[in-house]
């Protein structure tokens, strides 16, 4: 393995999925390189997204409606500031969106259609042909970016190590199987998404392994919320990894939640039934499946006989699988899908290091505090890379940087599939839907010492930090609150009543 040197002045994203392409849009005409581990479209949650944007756009919602609907999910912890500054940004990013080419579902006055979301109190969600939102705004941004010609594209690698010197960013190494790559770079987005493929059943693609936010962690970066993992309570429950999502929107369209027996049971776990919060009905359902259950989504009827038009995503699921919606329930079961936590970043975008931002699901704002609204995530990701593009033409002229840096070979390697499964189903079994104390001192002492073989043998790996760390904030929070449910801890308490911070200095490793 060699080191190849690239020095310039241009911005570095690394990630491309929606936050990653849409700030590289936004930041027309400053130059950017876009680094992807994949062919550039692919190996991304947001192409997975199926449910749509979270916007104050119709008649009778407003700001103050969905600021209060995210604050009342969120667990006692949202920063209402930065919450209210992304959904103000809402309608406006979406009709960016719409101007770029992205076909939202319109009724026939043009009008957007706008569909019902659990803990939502209006129809507020903008997506296309119900279910394959995600899919088709991708498509769409990354025909621009590929069309830009101020976004320098490189496909194939995977970003390691961050560079830093008196607390500002001055480069990053890439690399693939045969080489790695130094760029030089005093500006530097991280937008590498989330960690779902931390757990053995995920909606993630293969590529969340949490990988920027542990890198964020060895150059020195805050972590902020890392305790707060979302488990989407309808995941396809059929063998199939990543597990497809049966999207939220079926609940808002009538679709009920049942047992083996089929028994309705969510109107026992909380008065809003399936629309409740999502820690909820995913907890609901483990409390199912602990009991031996199996947990089928109830779409069978009308909702059944027109999903092939209004969620052809799941129908086309269901045909592959030999289940037919309008007959048969559907098998699911939770799945982690969100995390709330990550890489500590204020209004701007900004982390504690300089030149180093961080943009989508990799980063912490606070909007989502303990547990995140249903699709204020393609909303949040939208926002901030308005948000971050501004402020950095802002800025640009102080991440310029003067003098030049040597690379040097880093040793950071991917996990072992051994190693690998291990830790995924280490963190699935003690650190999931329900944890506690002693489950969660045995994930952390197996999972050290998977890292502490890594150093033996010269090597760093990211995931494994980013899963210390998740655990370690798990350690300390003991209480009930959001997505975090301790067992031996099972109230909330008020004297925690607040965001968390790590670093990994705090890991004592």
């Amino acid at each position: 393995m060699f080191v190849l040197a690239i020095n310039n002045n241009k911005i570095v994203i690394v990630g491309a999925g929606l936050a990653g392409l849409f700030t590289a849009i936004k930041l027309a005409p400053l130059k950017v390189i876009l680094i992807t581990s994949k062919n550039l479209g692919s190996g991304t949650s947001s192409q997975w997204a199926q449910a749509g944007i979270a916007a104050a756009v119709g008649k009778f919602d407003s700001i103050s409606s969905h600021l209060n609907d995210t604050v009342q999910v969120g667990g006692g912890i949202v920063d209402q500031k930065i919450a209210e500054l992304v959904i103000k940004n809402g309608p406006d990013r979406v009709n960016d969106l719409i101007s770029l080419g992205v076909p939202f579902d319109v009724d026939e006055n043009q009008e957007l259609i706008l569909r019902k979301e659990a803990a939502h109190e209006h129809n507020r969600i903008v997506s296309v042909r119900g279910d394959m939102t995600g899919k088709k705004i991708m498509e769409v941004l990354t025909r621009l970016v590929e069309k830009s010609p101020h976004i320098e594209i490189i496909e194939g690698q995977n970003a390691v190590e961050l560079h830093q010197e008196n607390n500002a960013v001055y480069g990053v190494t890439i690399q693939n199987s045969v080489k790695q790559t130094y760029i030089e770079s005093g500006c530097i987005i991280l937008a590498t998404g989330g960690i779902g493929q931390l757990y053995k059943v995920t909606t993630n693609s293969k590529e969340a392994l949490g990988d920027g936010v542990g890198m964020a962690a060895r150059c020195g970066a805050v972590l902020s919320d890392m305790e707060f993992v979302q488990f989407h309570p309808t995941a396809f429950d059929i063998g199939i990894d990543p597990a497809p999502l049966a999207t939220e929107a079926l609940r808002g369209e009538g679709a009920k939640i049942i047992n083996s027996k089929y028994q309705n049971f969510m109107k026992d776990a909380h008065p809003e039934g399936e629309l409740a919060p999502r820690d909820i009905v995913a907890r609901a359902i483990f409390t199912e499946q602990k009991k031996g259950e199996q947990v089928y989504l109830d779409c069978r009827g009308d909702l059944g006989s027109r999903m092939i038009d209004d969620f052809p995503t799941v129908y086309e699921l269901c045909k592959k699988n030999k289940i037919n919606p309008k007959n048969d329930p559907i098998p699911i079961s939770p799945a982690a899908h969100y995390h709330m936590g990550g890489i500590k970043s204020d209004k701007c975008g900004r982390t504690n290091i300089s030149g180093l931002y961080a943009c989508g699901e990799n980063a912490c704002t606070g909007i989502h505090g303990a547990n995140r609204l249903a699709s204020n995530s393609l909303l949040e990701a939208i926002a901030f890379a308005e948000i971050i593009s501004g402020d950095i033409k802002d800025q640009i002229n102080k991440y310029v940087r003067g003098a030049s840096y040597h690379p040097k070979i880093v040793k950071v390697k991917p996990l072992d599939q051994n190693d690998l499964l291990v830790l995924r189903e280490t963190m699935t079994k003690y650190v999931g839907v329900e944890r506690d104390q002693v489950g969660l001192e045995q994930a952390f002492d197996t999972i050290r010492n998977i890292y502490l073989k890594y150093q033996e043998q010269g090597y760093d790996n990211n995931s494994l930090i980013t899963s210390l760390l998740i655990i370690k904030s798990a350690m300390n929070r003991t209480e009930q609150r959001g997505s975090h449910y301790r067992t031996d801890h099972p109230y909330q308490d008020n004297k925690l009543n607040s965001r968390s911070s790590i670093t990994k200095e705090d890991l004592n490793l």
